[in-house]
Order: structure tokens, then sequence, then C-alpha cells
């Protein structure tokens, strides 16, 4: 357990500006929600929603970014000087994992109450179950789904292309990966889409107070109606299987790392 924390700790001081950078730049994107002032609510609104949706998209690439920086500080010596004896690789890739999908949660759960902020200068004012699926159980969900299987995914690709490079730059194993992958992300979509909802749901944002579905354009009794018949909520299946890749792309980006510096 010291160890890993030591190897966690290595990571915040190789990572901490990346960490700082991104979420102060939650700052900027809070100011440029502010310099919208058209006129009509719904059209300021969908604005500053498209804002955030790219302030999550270019949030998402830093982060790849960050925890695509491999290096070798093993060969280097850096961590048998600090930890006596080299660690396994399966810790490596979970400490540096773990440190970006943290840094990940900070950063996505302050762009969720960042639309909790620009739905109340709409109007739109959630009742306390929905404010706290908005910004914890949402982030969570579509981290799940997006963020961490690409960290994990971007992990494996910078140890696979650094353990099995051909040529100089290790760009042919990179590319078979890459080109690969769009493949794989549609049969793997296909798939989830014809299982999904076998299971039962979750049901976020169930208890919308009418007022807001209104202003959605749904009216109250119609949200009656559709809870009446039985509320869906977002499938379950796509949740447990991106978590259960994200594990497996970890394990096998371990099982190369432990490979090489054996």
């Amino acid at each position: 357990m010291k160890r890993f924390a030591t190897l966690l700790w290595l990571e915040h001081r190789r990572s901490w500006i990346w960490a700082v950078a991104l979420c102060g730049s939650l700052l900027f994107w809070a100011w440029g929600i502010k310099q919208v002032t058209v006129m009509d609510v719904g059209e300021r609104l969908a604005i500053r929603s498209g804002l955030l949706g790219l302030a999550a998209i270019i949030g998402g690439l830093v982060l790849c970014l960050m925890i695509g920086r491999i290096r070798s500080e093993t060969r280097n010596g850096q961590y048998q000087v600090l930890l006596l004896t080299p660690p396994s690789g399966y810790a490596h890739t979970a400490a540096r994992f773990l440190y970006a999908a943290a840094v990940a949660l900070v950063y996505f759960i302050a762009i969720s109450f960042l639309f909790w902020w620009i739905a109340a200068l709409a109007g739109l004012h959630l009742d306390a179950r929905s404010l706290v699926e908005l910004t914890l159980a949402l982030p969570l969900y579509a981290m799940s789904l997006t963020i961490l299987p690409a960290l994990a995914w971007t992990l494996l690709l910078m140890v696979f292309i650094s353990a099995y490079r051909i040529s100089g730059p290790g760009w042919i194993p990179g590319t078979v990966m890459i080109l690969g992958t769009p493949f794989a992300a549609r049969w793997l979509g296909d798939g989830i889409s014809r299982i999904a909802y076998s299971l039962p749901g979750w049901k976020l944002f169930e208890t919308l107070p009418a007022s807001i579905l209104e202003r959605l354009g749904e009216s109250p009794t119609a949200m009656v109606a559709r809870s009446e018949s039985g509320y869906l909520g977002v499938p379950i299946e796509p949740l447990l299987i991106m978590l259960a890749i994200t594990a497996a792309l970890l394990i096998i980006a371990g099982r190369i790392w432990q490979e090489v510096e054996a």
C-alpha cells in the first residue's frame, strides 16, 4: 500500500500542473458563459449548454494527453531509489489511471455545477434529488461510458507502442491499434444497443419538477402518464459493459508493462 501511495505521489508531481490548468480553465468557460446575452432565454440556454459540451470534449482530450505521457522512470532508476524494488506493471497503470480519473471526476462534477448554474439563470430550478443526480450521478454515469474507457484505451495504446515498437517512433503498432478501434467501437455499440434495457434502467431525473418539463415542452399530464407507464431511465447495461472493458484494458496494459520491465 505504501508503494502504491508513493506511485500516486509521483504521478501527482508529474501531472499536477495539467490538473490545475484543466480545472482552472473552467473559470474561462464560466466567463464565456456569462458573455452570452442573447435575449431569448431558450436560445441563451442552448448556447451556454453547447459551450459546456465543448468544455467537456476538450477536457476529455486533455485528460487523454495527460495520461498518455509514458516516461521511463523505472529504467532511469527513480522508482528503485524510492521503493527499493521495482513496482509491478499493474501498480504503475493503476496509479496513473486513478490519478487521471480523480482529476476527471473533479472536472466533470464542476461542469455539472456550471450546468445547474445556467439552468437556474434560465429559470429552471431543480428539486434536491434532481440536483444530486445532475451533479453526482450524471457525471459518474457519463464518465463510465466515455472518459474512463478512453483513458484506459490511451494508456494501453501508449504502453503498447512503447513495448512493441517495430520502428523508431513506434508508429506501426500504434497505427494498427488506432485503425482497428473504430471497427471494434461500432461492433460494441451495436451489441450494447441490442441488449439495452434488458435490466431495469437507472431512473435518473424521474422527479423533475413539472415546471421544468413544461419549459422543455412536456406537460405535467405527460409526466404523470410516463411515470404510470413505467419510466425506463437510462440503461444500466452500457455502464456495466464499459466498466468491464475499462478494467480489461487496464489489466492488459499492466501485463504488457510487467513483461517489458521484467
